[in-house]
């Protein structure tokens, strides 16, 4: 049987692909949505159909929401009757978990459009992560990957230009490597800016380690930056 266990995201190694995801809608939130609780309250998530030994987990978990929702999630809909409805429900109240717990702007991500749209690679994260989800394989990662990115595409869609209110492409970057609480590499930044090239956000970043503002860690492509 199943056992509804998140330690395990505590010291989850993450790929690379993922960690940028992470900082992407890290970025997104401070651009798209201002701090967490700000404008209309989200609506208080309705627990009760689902089982409450998943929502017990979630509770005793302190690990990132962005990655314990999707584990949420997944864990839903292996529970769940094999159905539209489900689905619905499921990642419905991923959205709402995900506005309550620091992303508000998730509750206007219209995620279900998008999991139509990429019907092929989302089904295939669920079944690879379900498939021996009864003798807990624990094959999260493989969900956790394509929640992130669609709910990335979400954002990209609905992320406003980088000259909004007069910010400058360099303010733009500099506020996400400043606001970054993790070593942060060009590639992550570029993929957080799509409208900024990669010419001037190296330009940026090599003003900012010139005037001490951060430092430069490692080199080459494996090169990484964080607040001084």
């Amino acid at each position: 049987m199943h056992k509804y266990d998140y330690s395990f995201l505590e010291k989850f190694p993450l790929p690379e692909n993922v960690s940028s995801l992470l900082e992407c809608l890290r970025g997104m939130q401070k651009r798209l949505g201002g701090k967490a609780g700000a404008g209309n309250p989200a609506q208080k998530p309705d627990l009760s159909e689902f089982p409450e030994k998943i929502i017990t987990a979630y509770k005793r978990s302190d690990a990132e929401p962005l990655l314990l929702v999707p584990c949420v999630t997944l864990d839903m809909l292996c529970t769940l009757p094999k159905d539209p409805g489900s689905q619905s429900a499921a990642i419905g109240l991923a959205q709402q978990l995900l506005s309550r717990s620091g992303y508000p702007m998730c509750r206007n991500f219209p995620l279900e459009d998008k999991i139509c749209t990429y019907r092929f690679f989302y089904q295939r994260a669920l079944e690879r992560a379900s498939v021996h989800w009864e003798q807990n394989g624990n094959a999260y990662l493989y969900y956790i990957e394509i929640f992130l990115s669609l709910l990335y595409l979400c954002g990209k869609d609905m992320a406003p230009t980088v000259r909004r209110r007069g910010r400058t492409k360099r303010a733009a970057i500099e506020e996400i490597v400043l606001g970054s609480a993790a070593p942060i590499s060009k590639a992550e930044i570029c993929a957080a800016l799509p409208n900024v090239s990669p010419t001037t956000v190296e330009a940026a970043l090599g003003a900012m380690v010139r005037a001490g503002r951060i430092q430069k860690v490692g080199a080459a492509r494996a090169a990484r930056y964080i607040r001084a």
